[in-house]
């Protein structure tokens, strides 16, 4: 094994959400090195237009950074403002400017949790020993930029956290790290990615910890058993009850009514908007009613292909 005298030194990319949050804390608490965060900014929010900026440091607001529902109510930027870490905001990646100030942090690898934008050969090889990506699926399943809205479209009983060296590919670099979790039914989606946050932590340290020692066992990935999805649309908040279980159906509903989006009930040719999912049985409601519902003191009873879900 490789006797290392120093800590490992990242670079840290992420977004303000949960899902950046818990990685970031992780590694700093188990002494990596974070020697700058790295935070997208869009085109129109560029000030005059520079490829990257650094962000002036600013005293902690939870009114300027809020992080809906998150039990610890902070963000990467907070963390960075209480660590005196250097945050950059990046309009182009791809930018000489913008390799060449990444670049001169020098680190071993680059940490990535959540991160809106595309990530460039040349920024990939900055770090000597890669580019790590927390991902909340168990690769190569569910690969693309909203794998939990899919963990529940899906109706899956389980899902994961995967820590994996990026490639130029979309989620489909070498496995490091890997866990499954069970999905509880009635998770909501802001607890789901809670949970995946904190494992996804865990795993990244160890990885990071694994790399650096040249410790890590390294993973193809079954390309044969791979799935890609895209960003949802409206039509992914239909439910078609009719080949769906009651608990798959419940569980979704419990899983994605908090993004806002219309969710609906397609029973034949008629769709019921709906609010929320209250409970849902094994049993089927009458076989002979025709309409597919039945209405009761909480909500509507309604049939699914297995079971019943009762809503509101």
């Amino acid at each position: 094994m490789a006797q290392h005298t120093h800590l490992p030194r990242v670079l840290f990319l992420g977004m303000q959400g949960r899902f950046s949050y818990a990685p970031l804390r992780a590694l700093l608490e188990a002494g990596i090195q974070v020697c700058a965060v790295v935070v997208p900014t869009e085109q129109d929010y560029a000030v005059e237009m520079h490829a990257i900026q650094k962000q002036e440091q600013f005293p902690l607001s939870r009114t300027m950074l809020p992080v809906l529902n998150f039990s610890i109510n902070s963000s990467i930027l907070d963390v960075a403002r209480e660590r005196n870490i250097p945050v950059w905001k990046v309009w182009q990646l791809s930018h000489p400017e913008t390799i060449r100030v990444l670049s001169e942090y020098k680190p071993d690898m680059i940490c990535v949790a959540c991160f809106s934008k595309r990530i460039p050969r040349d920024i990939l090889n900055i770090p000597r020993l890669g580019c790590l990506n927390v991902h909340p699926s168990l690769l190569p399943t569910n690969r693309g930029p909203e794998p939990l809205f899919w963990t529940f479209r899906e109706g899956s009983e389980q899902t994961g956290v995967t820590i994996h060296l990026m490639d130029e590919g979309l989620d489909s670099g070498v496995i490091v790290a890997q866990q499954a979790m069970d999905i509880p039914d009635g998770i909501s989606y802001s607890d789901l990615e809670e949970q995946s946050s904190l494992l996804g932590g865990t795993l990244l340290v160890q990885s990071v910890w694994d790399m650096y020692k040249q410790e890590a066992v390294l993973q193809k990935q079954d390309e044969t058993k791979s799935s890609y999805h895209p960003f949802p649309c409206e039509g992914d908040f239909v439910v078609p009850i009719a080949e769906w279980s009651a608990r798959h159906v419940y569980n979704f509903i419990c899983g994605v009514a908090s993004w806002g989006s219309p969710i609906a009930l397609l029973s034949g040719n008629k769709t019921i908007q709906i609010k929320k999912a209250i409970s849902y049985s094994q049993e089927t409601i009458d076989q002979n009613d025709k309409v597919g519902y039945r209405k009761s003191d909480e909500g509507f009873w309604v049939k699914c292909k297995q079971g019943s879900v009762l809503v509101e």
